[in-house]
């Protein structure tokens, strides 16, 4: 069969070839580093959550299944504050047929580049400048470029109409620690018995959140995240420049800012046996174009990160890439004589942009900024009634699915109808006057969100940083 290169041995890179080289194609994937370097000298890129439908596509494309091997992410609860101190909105769901999980991405490259090397890959070890991806464009049938934000991402440029941003709306910080029970016990005052997502979200002031991790190590531990806006309360990372330093600022966070969770994570610890296991950083979300070409007239294709930067507040990045994935695939396979040339590429691209960046990149922003008044209206509905959380986070699993309920308030009214049996107007009021209670209830208590408890850990999930 042609050949077909890949520049990037992320996630999105050696998923795409381990399912092209299980379906027949000569593959070469390009990499900076080998899979031992991938594992063991660099940050993993994000926490890489992602949802039931990911997770399916990785697996039908003959990739490993991570699920057992770790906590599942098995649901999504959330603490809202319009404002630091004011203790307001607090309602989550279990995900049920959405769940999914978060798995170190250096333990998914390291073990689909052993894979693609069995299924009789080629795999290249070099930094590819843009002389050299040249050369390899025109020695290949198809190139896809998936090496993230930086380098080669130049060469798609910026789609300034479908990008909402130019500048970083959050400065971003993630921290792996252990220490945390992972059995359903750490965070009793959200869902007992499962492992959330564990959302705290503070209007004018930026998002922490905890989310179930699978460690390259086999070893389940929790990852930290930290949205700041910048020159906010949150905003306290740029001088932090070790794992010590990072640990600390995200203890003294925690103590701080979200006092309701800290007793189950007060015997955390820093994953001192990997230096990497923390990064810092800032982007602006941005879609770039699906192809680009080379110095030598080749046309080239983007994929994942390269694609498409979305802010990790509603942990979509991977879970896009994944699908991107998925359906780059479908479409080589379905190609039939047809050339890989950029009329091909831009036409298999707009078709993943309108089936899933568009709707996922405006979900992503509509929490990324003050929630307008449909927003508010969603979110005090389910509140109000549990009958609305689960369809509400689960969208987290296809967020297009949300539009237009979640923008349009003749549609969040059917919405709310559809799901609860009663007017909008009712099950809004009530959502109000539960606010209200909890506004009274914060300023005579100065709280309001129930408190976790502390919770025995055992000792061996300590031992490796004695």
């Amino acid at each position: 069969m042609e050949q077909i290169s890949i520049i990037g041995a992320g996630h999105a890179g050696t998923l795409l070839a381990v399912g092209l080289a299980g379906a027949g194609y000569d593959v070469r994937l390009f990499s900076d580093k080998d899979a031992e370097g991938i594992r063991d000298q660099t940050s993993p890129t994000g926490t890489a959550a992602i949802f039931a439908d990911s997770v399916a596509t990785e697996i039908r494309l003959g990739a490993a299944d991570y699920s057992g091997q770790g906590a599942p992410m098995d649901a999504v609860h959330l603490f809202f504050s319009p404002k630091v101190g004011q203790e307001l909105i607090a309602f989550g769901s279990p995900l049920e047929e959405a769940a999914g999980l978060a798995t170190d991405v250096r333990l998914k490259s390291y073990d689909r580049m052993k894979q693609l090397a069995a299924l009789g890959g080629d795999i290249q070890i070099e930094t590819v400048s843009m002389d050299r991806l040249d050369q390899i464009a025109a020695e290949s049938a198809l190139t896809v470029v998936a090496t993230g934000k930086g380098g080669l991402s130049s060469l798609f440029p910026r789609d300034a109409a479908r990008s909402m941003y130019d500048a970083p709306q959050r400065k971003l910080a993630m921290i792996l620690v252990r220490g945390i029970a992972s059995d359903g016990t750490a965070f009793s005052n959200r869902l007992p018995g499962m492992t959330p997502v564990c959302f705290n979200l503070f209007g004018g002031a930026g998002e922490i959140f905890w989310v179930p991790f699978l460690h390259k190590s086999g070893e389940q531990v929790w990852s930290l995240v930290f949205e700041a806006r910048p020159g906010g309360p949150f905003d306290r990372w740029d001088t932090v420049t070790d794992i010590h330093q990072a640990f600390a600022t995200a203890k003294a966070l925690i103590q701080e800012f979200v006092p309701w969770d800290w007793p189950a994570m007060a015997n955390m610890e820093p994953l001192l046996d990997d230096p990497f296991s923390w990064l810092t950083g800032a982007f602006a979300p941005s879609v770039r174009t699906g192809s680009g070409v080379t110095s030598g007239g080749h046309p080239v294709m983007s994929l994942g990160d390269t694609s498409v930067s979305y802010d990790p507040i509603c942990g979509q990045g991977a879970g896009s890439g994944i699908r991107q994935v998925g359906q780059y695939f479908d479409a080589i396979l379905a190609r039939g004589d047809r050339s890989f040339d950029r009329e091909w590429i831009d036409e298999v691209f707009e078709a993943f942009y309108s089936s899933h960046i568009e709707g996922t990149y405006r979900f992503t922003n509509t929490f990324l900024e003050p929630l307008t008044p449909t927003g508010v209206r969603v979110m005090t509905a389910a509140f109000a009634d549990p009958r609305l959380r689960g369809p509400l986070l689960k969208s987290f699993n296809r967020p297009p699915s949300a539009f237009p309920w979640l923008a349009e308030k003749t549609e969040t009214d059917k919405w709310i109808t559809h799901h609860t049996g009663r007017s909008a107007a009712s099950v809004v009021a009530r959502g109000n006057a539960k606010a209200l209670g909890a506004m009274i209830k914060n300023t005579v208590k100065g709280e309001n969100f129930p408190r976790a408890e502390a919770t025995e850990i055992p000792s061996r999930m300590l031992a490796r940083n004695s």
